[in-house]
């Protein structure tokens, strides 16, 4: 069986030869890959320079911006035949993609030596035509991509990612007192520092998007509660079994208005979106930032220091049923080879060469995005942000374990309450008994 490596070895070889055949040598194979993350491009372009240097193919790496734009240009160019080599696109995404002819297919080059280097959850999950997303595609009659068969693999990923991550402003923390190497083992604590960074430093404690009401719900009240409460007791909760009254449940509520009735929000903050909120972070408008693994690449595009920031997980409440928080990524971006590319070898030999733990290791410390690719957690190789993530991505989450249907109506009633609580016009104990009313009627019209 042709291995990775030998493959790799093999292709290497042959493209030696053929450039060193004198007067009948080819001309120097160049190739084209698209992404529409402008941030991106140099971290991608360090790789092509070291496949440059290993190999001599070149790489020229083109983005295209915003989201739309991008997926306007893979649309024309389909149909005009000027697709690039290598495409970047949203994981998942793929499979129109694939429907339409524009692919290679991979499925009988991802072998299980390339497989084992992914994160679990990433390739298994996305990058595979799946049972479930199969058989969910046959039973929707505006599914795209039907004609995709089970088992079929068009794309690998490249970065992955996941919410419920903290960023921080290590001079704001070190002049507060704190050591900015050891992060807050509790909400509890995080809150102690952020009160004392506002004392002595006169900076808010934390930003982020809550002009978006899914932000607070998503990103920060449910890590909160699914740690406090555990799984069985969360599930129980949202299905309307259990009560927003129950005390694990409280205390995360109590917790949401005491960050109000301590002032700690960036002023402002209702009226913040989640790009708006990280570019404050980097002007240091606030000592803390709520986001995910991808909000690390940004506040570096934004011009901020790495070496300035800490990163961690979203900390539990002290008495937690789960005293950390696990996050499991899921992929984000996968990248493939286009039927345009009149090199397809070559582009592939390109796609296994950047998904080595080495290359995105580079990609790591240029770009500070999380690659979907398992690469070590040493700050010399990833740089000194990057640990934060990886040291809180695990196989296992409790999230996976949840069976909870959050409906809209409760939510809705939970996430204008978190914003009212920065306005003070509701307590934790007005808001409970009126996300359950809630609950409990969306339950009932449901027939349950």
């Amino acid at each position: 069986m042709l291995t990775r490596k030998r493959f790799f070895v093999l292709a290497v070889a042959l493209i030696v030869l053929s450039l060193s055949g004198g007067a009948m040598a080819q001309d120097p194979i160049e190739l084209t890959m698209w992404t529409w993350k402008i941030f991106h491009v140099p971290g991608l372009e360090a790789i092509a320079a070291n496949f440059e240097a290993e190999t001599g193919i070149k790489v020229n790496v083109e983005a295209y911006n915003p989201d739309e734009v991008y997926r306007t240009k893979i649309t024309t160019s389909a149909q005009s035949g000027d697709l690039p080599d290598i495409l970047s696109f949203w994981s998942g995404g793929q499979w129109e993609l694939a429907a339409t002819d524009m692919l290679v297919e991979l499925t009988d080059v991802v072998d299980e030596s390339w497989q084992s280097e992914f994160l679990p959850g990433t390739f298994e999950l996305q990058s595979v035509m799946t049972q479930s997303t199969y058989d969910f595609c046959q039973q929707d009659a505006d599914c795209t991509y039907s004609n995709i068969e089970v088992g079929q693999v068009f794309s690998v990923p490249m970065l992955a990612g996941q919410a419920f991550f903290l960023f921080g402003n290590k001079q704001m923390i070190a002049d507060a007192g704190f050591d900015p190497n050891v992060t807050p083992a509790t909400a509890e604590e995080w809150m102690d520092m952020m009160l004392t960074i506002k004392e002595t430093t006169g900076n808010a404690g934390l930003v982020t998007g809550v002009q978006n009401p899914a932000v607070l719900h998503f990103w920060l009240f449910n890590p909160l509660m699914i740690t406090s409460c555990g799984v069985e007791t969360y599930d129980a909760i949202w299905s309307g079994e259990d009560s927003f009254t129950n005390p694990c449940a409280m205390k995360v509520l109590e917790w949401f208005y005491a960050m109000s009735t301590n002032d700690l929000w960036m002023p402002g903050i209702l009226q913040t979106n989640i790009d708006p909120a990280d570019v404050a972070f980097s002007q240091e408008m606030a000592a803390f930032d709520l986001g995910g693994t991808y909000t690390l690449g940004f506040l570096i595009a934004q011009g901020m220091d790495p070496e300035n920031i800490v990163s961690f997980a979203v900390p539990p409440l002290e008495g937690s049923v789960f005293p950390i928080l696990e996050i499991a990524p899921a992929p984000l971006i996968d990248v493939m080879v286009t039927k345009n590319s009149e090199h397809p070898d070559e582009a592939l030999q390109f796609l296994q060469y950047m998904t080595t733990p080495e290359q995105m290791s580079v990609f790591a410390k240029i770009n500070g995005d999380l690659p979907a690719v398992k690469v070590s957690s040493d700050p010399e190789i990833v740089g000194s942000v990057m640990p934060g993530l990886l040291n809180a991505i695990s196989d296992y989450s409790p999230f996976q374990e949840s069976t909870a249907q959050q409906l809209q109506e409760p939510s809705s009633v939970l996430q204008l309450g978190l914003q009212q609580f920065i306005t003070g016009e509701i307590t934790p104990e007005e808001l409970a008994p009126a996300i359950d009313e809630a609950n409990t009627a969306a339950w009932e019209q449901l027939g349950s």
